[in-house]
This record gives structure tokens, sequence and C-alpha cells, in this order.
């Protein structure tokens, strides 16, 4: 063999070599360029899904503070009016792409749930924070199986009540199946989407092709996700084929509940056309390359140079922020950079595509932050239009926050102070205001101050309201409602002050009147008929009765002016009871089974008289000839005693009244008493640290209870 056949025996052989490993080299070469860029893009594509999951929820929350915010159904909610809450909500439903309605009160108890047609079972959401909005993914019952839907939960603090709405996720989803369409037009090639809860594939586009039994997430992947916190980008296996997937954890995820995450998958198939085109190429240049070394070679050295400038200069466009320029393949002579030119365009079509993606994404977020904007100077004039009406009431107004500073101190409760609002600001409520107690957790607590005035003898007389208030999850403080009641307290004071002086007055007259009647009873001036004997039995009667109402009318007056003062010492009840017992004759008796110490720390004339006032009461509302028992028992630190009668009884809707000022039973005499006996008692015995309470049925009589502390041996 000669030289020249061997050098091109070699030459040929060396060729064909260098092509296989060139071909197969850019083969695999091309291909991980191409599945880089494919891994990009579906990184970039779940990214657009969280953004299209975000962008749901704005709406969603939007759409919620909007009906939220509707009056009709404020006023349905308030009245609990199922019905109208019912028409309001379906007309949302026919309107709105909404598949859920769901409204509970503030402890999570359903008030009503309004669905679509794809979905019938009760509804399950955790409750949001006080005043707060919650969102996230849930799992729902459908008639086709468990769904994933994202649900928006608003807390309606002043209606007690919380609003969620819910869309399901499915094929019918108008989100899930314009995302699909998106990114499957923009590959060229079917692109599934999934949603999962835990390892679990609620839902995904794929169930079309592998049907619902598919395998769950590899504990690589959740690792990757859920402990990693970052996206997971790789080969997995769906059914019985494989494909390009990426994972990413949903941002919405809470502590203690399932976590939820996204899935985006391309078909691996993706890749057999151009790799069939790389073979093909690979076969033609083997068979080109072994058939004219020389011609190929020189055809090749070439079309090297002016490729190579084209794809350089190209590169050096990219480089300096040029997307738009491409490589004319008809000037790249050479095929396999012919392959990577066009490979080049197609890469700069996908950058351009994503770069008016990303485009038209800035154009919504700028409308959304023109939105903002708006939203911002409208609550700006609220806030403008809140204060001018602060300032303009006549009651003061002091907002304090949760470590006791004041925040807020409006031109009334300077005026009603006289505290120079710049110096309050900053100041502690403690100082302005020491006597008062925020301690509670009630709702609002109303409280009277009594503050010292340095250039007055005169103290300031406040009622204050107290009410907490937080913005979402900051602290708590308190606002003060303040209004000046000092001349009010001189108004009550000048009135006790009269009632006493007239009923003193009325009292004094009343003694030598009573005194001379029962000295004529008495026959100290001579012999009575019997006819004056029995009119002036009623003049005495008349007289008691007087001076009676006049002890209570003064009883009234020490109570409501603060001026019933207690002499508290050891009393024996059962005296107490004896002595009315004596008083009032055989109707009344002392009850079997009295206890036999029956001690009480009390003041001795009030307990007479509440005592006295209680029997009175149950005579006269008893039939004549009816017993009235008195009896005392044991019960704990405190001791009961207790006034039963069988007379008419008191009507259940009158219970809750019968110891308020003036008021008199209905199946009574409606003629006699003043309505004051029952109050009177119940002020003594809660002035006592004690509690009264009554147990009554019309008919069947009454019995009045009252208890008073044990004597224990020490004051």
């Amino acid at each position: 063999m000669r030289l020249y056949t061997k050098i091109l025996l070699f030459f040929i052989t060396l060729v064909v070599l260098l092509s296989i490993v060139t071909t197969y080299s850019g083969i695999h070469s091309i291909e991980r360029i191409a599945v880089n860029e494919l891994e990009k893009g579906l990184a970039s594509d779940i990214n657009l899904f969280s953004f299209s999951v975000d962008n749901e929820f704005y709406h969603m929350e939007t759409r919620m503070r909007f009906i939220a915010m509707r009056q009709p159904l404020r006023d349905a909610i308030m009245r609990r009016d199922l019905g109208r809450i019912r028409e309001i909500f379906t007309d949302l439903l026919q309107r709105e792409n909404i598949d859920v309605l769901h409204l509970v009160d503030d402890r999570n108890r359903s008030i009503l749930t309004l669905r679509s047609r794809r979905t019938d079972l009760p509804v399950t959401l955790p409750l949001p924070a006080s005043g707060a909005t919650a969102r996230g993914f849930v799992s729902i019952e459908t008639r086709n199986g468990v769904r994933p839907a994202l649900f928006v939960s608003m807390s309606l603090e002043d209606l007690k009540v919380v609003l969620s709405e819910l869309v399901i996720l499915d094929n019918a989803n108008s989100l899930v199946r314009n995302l699909s369409d998106l990114l499957s037009r923009k590959r060229g090639e079917p692109v599934y989407v999934s949603l999962f809860r835990n390892d679990r594939r609620m839902f995904s586009t794929i169930f079309s092709l592998t049907g619902t039994h598919t395998q769950e997430l590899p504990e690589e992947i959740m690792t990757a996700l859920h402990d990693g916190e970052k996206n997971y980008i790789g080969r997995t296996t769906i059914g019985r084929s494989r494909y390009y997937t990426v994972y990413k954890a949903s941002p919405y995820n809470e502590k203690g509940s399932p976590i939820w995450s996204y899935g985006i998958a391309v078909s691996e198939d993706i890749f057999t056309p151009f790799k069939k085109h790389l073979l093909f190429i690979f076969l033609m240049i083997s068979v080109l390359a072994t058939s004219a070394v020389i011609v190929i070679t020189f055809a090749i050295t070439r079309g090297i140079d002016p490729s190579l400038r084209a794809i350089l200069d190209i590169c050096g466009r990219i480089e300096s922020g040029d997307t738009l320029s491409r490589i004319d393949t008809k000037k790249v002579t050479t095929r396999e950079f012919g392959l990577i030119a066009s490979s080049i365009n197609r890469m700069l079509d996908a950058i351009s595509e994503r770069e008016k993606t990303i485009g038209e994404n800035m154009e919504r977020i700028r409308a959304i932050n023109a939105e903002l904007e708006e939203k911002t100077n409208t609550i700006r004039e609220d806030r403008m239009r809140f204060l001018s009406i602060l300032e303009t009431v006549d009651e003061g107004v002091v907002a304090v926050d949760h470590e006791g500073v004041i925040i807020y101190y409006n031109r009334a409760a300077a005026a009603i102070t006289g505290t120079d609002p710049r110096v309050a600001l900053g100041d502690t409520w403690k100082r302005l205001f020491p006597s008062l107690d925020m301690s509670g957790d009630d709702h609002t607590a109303l409280q009277e101050l009594v503050i010292p005035r340095e250039d007055s003898a005169e103290p300031l007389y406040l009622k204050v309201l107290v009410s907490p208030w937080s913005l979402e999850n900051a602290p708590r403080g308190h606002i003060l409602l303040l209004q000046d009641i000092s001349r009010q307290k001189k108004i009550e004071e000048f009135k006790a002050d009269f009632v006493s002086s007239i009923n003193h007055d009325i009292r004094s007259f009343l003694v030598p009147v009573s005194g001379f009647i029962s000295r004529i009873l008495q026959g100290k001036y001579g012999p009575l008929e019997d006819a004056a004997r029995e009119r002036l039995l009623n003049v005495s009667d008349n007289v008691s009765k007087i001076h009676n109402l006049v002890e209570n009318y003064l009883n009234v007056s020490r109570i409501e002016s603060g001026k019933l003062e207690l002499v508290i010492g050891p009393v024996d009840m059962n005296e107490i009871i004896r002595g009315v017992v004596k008083l009032y004759g055989p109707r009344v008796t002392l009850a079997d089974g009295s206890a036999a110490q029956a001690l009480a720390l009390a003041d001795k004339g009030y307990i007479e008289r509440a005592m006295t006032n209680l029997v009175v009461n149950a005579l006269k509302f008893s039939r004549e000839g009816s017993e009235v028992r008195v009896g005392t028992r044991i019960e704990g630190a405190m001791l009961v005693t207790y006034v039963e009668d069988k007379g008419v009884g008191i009507p259940a809707q009158e219970l809750p009244f019968i110891f308020e000022k003036y008021r008199r039973g209905s199946l009574g005499k409606q003629g006699e008493g003043s309505g004051l006996g029952l109050f009177i008692v119940k002020s003594i015995v809660e002035g006592h640290g004690g509690s009264i309470w009554v147990e009554s049925a019309p008919g069947k009589g009454s019995t009045f209870f009252f208890s008073l502390p044990l004597f224990r041996g020490e004051i």
C-alpha cells in the first residue's frame, strides 16, 4: 500500500473518528445546553405560576373587601337573616368566579355555606387572627373527589363573623386552564401543572394521561422543598413516563398545617426529534467525510471563519443587551455551526418571549402600584376626616398604646382636664388619671374618677369609658372616652341634701302625731267608742305607712348619694327574725331547720329594715290567713336568710326587674307601696358584700333569699 493511500486512509479514519467524537459531543453538549435552558424556562414557569397564584389571591382579597363593605350584606349578617344572606351569596356566585362562600361566627360555628354545582359537602377553614385576613390552600370534597382550593378568610370584628371565599383548582378553573394553555403554547409541547398536599398529588393536568394513581413526591424532593426551602428541578417519573419537572413550596404554608407545593412538568420526549435530527446529521457527515475528505476539509476550512465570525458577532450583541438581532443562517456554510446558530436563534426567541412576559408583568405591577397609591390617598383622606370628627366631638377622646403612653389627646379632653395636648402627648395615663383601672379584660368598662384641681377647691368628676383597640397583630392599647359629670354630681348632692332635709322635717312632724294618737288609743284622754277607735287605728296605720315611706325615701337618698354608712358588727339573725315574728303576729313564723347559730357581720339597724321590708312585702302579696315563713341556713362562708310566702307569685318576665326603683308587681295590690322596698333591700345587702335573689312562680308564691358574711370570731 502506498504512502499516499495510507495517509489518505489515516486521514479518512481520523476525520471519521473526529466526526464521530465531534458529533457525539456536540449532540450531548447542545442537549445539555437545551436541558439547561429548559430548566431555566421551567424555573421561570414555576415563578410565573407562583405569581399567578399571588395575583389570584390579590383579586380574591380585593373582591372579599368589596363584598364585606356592601351594606345590604352587613345588615343581613347583623340580623342573621339567612334568607337575605343566601340571596346575596347566590348573586355573587353567579356573577363572580367563586366556587364557595362560607360564613361562620367568631367561634368557627357555621352560619351559612353556599356552593357552586361542583361541591356540596361541608367546608372547614382555620380562623384568622383577630382583625386579620388569612389566605392559602385547603382540601375540599367535590363531586369528583378531593380537590385543592384557594381560600381567603376575612375577620369582620364589628359583626363577629368570618367571611371566606374558595376557588377550586381543577381543569374547570380558569387560572389552571389559562396558565397551562399559555405554557404549552410557549413551548410548543404539552406542559402539565400539579398541586401537592404534603407528598400527595392533589390535582394535575397530567391526570388526563396517567389517571389519578400517580407516584407521590419522593423523599429527596420533599427534603429539598420543605427542609432546604428551595426549588427542585430534575427528571422524575410520572406514571410510566419520564418528565423534566420543577417543584416549588407554597409561600402560604403555616406551621402545624399541611404543606402545599406546586409542580410543572414537560415530557422528556421533547428532545426525541432533536436527537433524531442530530443523528441524521452525524450519518451524513460521516458519509461525506469518508467519500471526500479533502473536499470536506477544504469546505470546512472555508466555512469555519465566516460562521464563527457570525456567531461571535451575535454573542457580542447579546453581551451588550441586544436580544433582537438574529444570525443569518444562510451565511453559515458549516452545518454544525448552522445548528448552533439555529439553537442560538431559538434561545434568543425564548429570551424575547420572556422579556415580553416580564414587560407585561411589569405593566400589571405598575397598575397595581397605581391602585395601591390611590387607596393610600383614600386612606389618608379618611384619616384626616376621622381626626376632624374626633376634634369636634364634645366628649374627650384619649388613645393609649400598649405601653401606657398617650398617643392622641383631642381638644375636648384638653378642655375637660385643663391639660395642654402638647404636654399630654408622650406622657403616661397613670400621671393624668392615677385612679383609673385598665387591668381588666372586658371589651368596655365604665368608671367614675375624682381628680383634684390645682386651681379650684372642687375636684373634677369624670365618667370614663375604657375600650381596648389594636391593629391586626399589633399589641393592644386602649381608647378612653371622657365625660365631665361635675355639674351632674353637684345636682345629685343638692337633690340628696334636699330630700334628706324634707324627709327629716316630715318625720319631725309625724313623731308627735303618732305619739298623740297612741295616747288617745291607750285611753289617756277618756274612753273611746268602737267606731272612733277603728278610725283612729286607721289613722295610726296610715301614719306608720307615711313614716315608713319617708324612711324609704331617706334610705334611697342615702344610697344614691353614696352616704349609706354601715356600722358592721356581729348580728344574731335569729334574734332579728324573732323580733319580726313577734311584731307581725301569728301569720309570720320561724321556719323549721333554721341554723341554730346564725351570727353574721352586718349593720343591725339596716338589716332589720331589710327584713321588715321583705316580710311586709310577703304579707302584702299573700292571701289573708296564709303563712309567711322566715329562716336561715349556712352555705360555705355565707349566712343565707330567706322569706317564703304562698302568695300570688311573680311572672317570669318581671323577675329581672323587680329590684329596680318604683317597680311594682302586676299581680299584687296596685294601690299600695312606693316600689322602693326591694330596691332598698338589694342596696343594703350588696353594701354588706352579699347578694339577693328570688325564686317564684305565678299562683305558687315567692321565696326571697339574701346572703351575708358569716361571723367567725373576727371583724
